[in-house]
């Protein structure tokens, strides 16, 4: 009815869990996630319950595999949802006052003493549990000693595995299609705000989640950005017109993302051309550079043709993903100033975002173009279907 791993997937997932307790010798792990950008902040709270939270949870799970986990919703009607697609054995609400219940249960398990994982939101952005939420739980239980494995426990879910893949696989269908409605709906006296709806309506009736839907439209001839707005306006859609995107649908939680630019009746201009031309450049030197074993440099590298076009970037370069943003990540200011060092490495089975986005140095004219891909021996394979093309739609 609701879509679930296998139980030898979650094993191996909460297998990983205990073996970073059993290296950081902690005695168990308080694990937080919100409903922040349509639920990808629960990433590391569904990693081990399948529980999507429309709100906020706890998952905390001991050290001792007997112990099982527990699941704290944030809201009380949540619960008997939150039941049927979790197989861990305890579900409740943690009430207004989550820390007490964690608390219950750190001490049920016999972890209210000693070294505690605790793991937040994301390490990039050093997003952890709500500071209340924090103070209360020291208050009830002084003689524990927390330690922040928010990162370490993000590397778990670095490398995909196979189901995960699969999953992935589903996202990035449900992300083509919501790409080609847009196109397919981009038409002279259509609203930004109509085809968000396109793209978000082309998936849901499949049980494909929203993520992201970002676009922004300008006369190419009078470009006004260089990135897709994450609001769309009221502005309606004119011949001659570009409309730059960044989309994802999500299958549970796993997502697509593709980046492709809309002309409205019209080829592109001599200076779009120009721009998507080095776009794609770098994207077919990334796709071959981003392998087992290479580096962010490599990958820095391979992008050089935005740069030798005289361009900019404004978003990220690539970005690993699945559920939410992790590393590795190129950022705009890795490639502005070309770090010495190598960088971290890809892993077979890393899901990475590959999505130059040249810009002009005056961020009034940008384009993004690239996907989701996975990392093989030979290259990044893409997950997507969409030719890696601009798209048209007629006037």
């Amino acid at each position: 009815m609701w879509d679930r791993f296998s139980a030898g997937e979650m094993e191996r997932r909460r297998r990983l869990a205990r073996e970073l307790m059993a290296e950081q010798e902690l005695r168990a792990l308080v694990v937080f996630g919100n409903s922040g950008t349509n639920r990808a902040n629960m990433a590391n709270a569904f990693w081990l319950s399948n529980h999507l939270d429309l709100h906020h949870a706890y998952v905390v799970v001991g050290a001792d595999e007997e112990q099982g986990g527990a699941v704290y919703t944030g809201l009380t009607n949540h619960v008997p949802n939150a039941r049927e697609v979790t197989d861990l054995p305890i579900v409740e609400w943690g009430t207004y006052s989550p820390a007490d219940r964690v608390a219950a249960r750190l001490r049920a398990i016999d972890a209210d003493h000693g070294p505690i994982g605790l793991v937040g939101v994301s390490a990039k952005f050093d997003t952890g549990m709500p500071y209340p939420h924090y103070l209360r739980l020291r208050e009830l239980l002084p003689k524990i000693e927390t330690v922040d494995v928010t990162g370490p426990f993000a590397r778990l879910r670095l490398v995909k595995s196979d189901e995960e893949i699969e999953w992935l696989r589903r996202g990035a269908a449900l992300t083509d299609q919501a790409m080609l409605a847009v196109a397919n709906s981009a038409r002279p006296g259509v609203s930004e705000a109509e085809l968000v709806g396109a793209a978000e309506a082309a998936y849901r009736s499949e049980g494909g989640l929203p993520r992201i839907t970002f676009l922004r439209s300008m006369p190419m001839d009078a470009p006004n950005g260089c990135l897709p707005a994450q609001n769309p306006s009221r502005r309606r859609l004119e011949a001659g017109d570009v409309v730059i995107t960044e989309i994802s649908a999500s299958h549970w939680g796993y997502t697509g993302q593709i980046q492709r630019p809309v002309f409205v009746g019209a080829e592109p201009t001599a200076a779009w051309q120009r721009m998507l031309d080095a776009a794609l450049a770098a994207y077919r030197g990334m796709e071959g550079a981003v392998r087992t074993g290479a580096t962010e440099a490599d990958a820095l590298a391979a992008a050089e043709p935005i740069r030798d076009a005289g361009y900019l970037i404004y978003d990220d370069l690539l970005h690993g993903y699945g559920v939410d943003i992790m590393p590795p990540i190129i950022d705009r200011e890795q490639f502005a100033r070309r770090p010495e060092d190598e960088g971290a490495r890809f892993e077979r089975g890393m899901a990475i975002v590959l999505q130059p986005n040249p810009i002009t140095p005056d961020e009034r004219m940008g384009v993004q173009l690239g996907e989701l891909t996975i990392v093989g021996d030979e290259g990044a394979e893409s997950l997507h279907g969409v030719p890696l093309e601009p798209l048209f739609a007629p006037a």
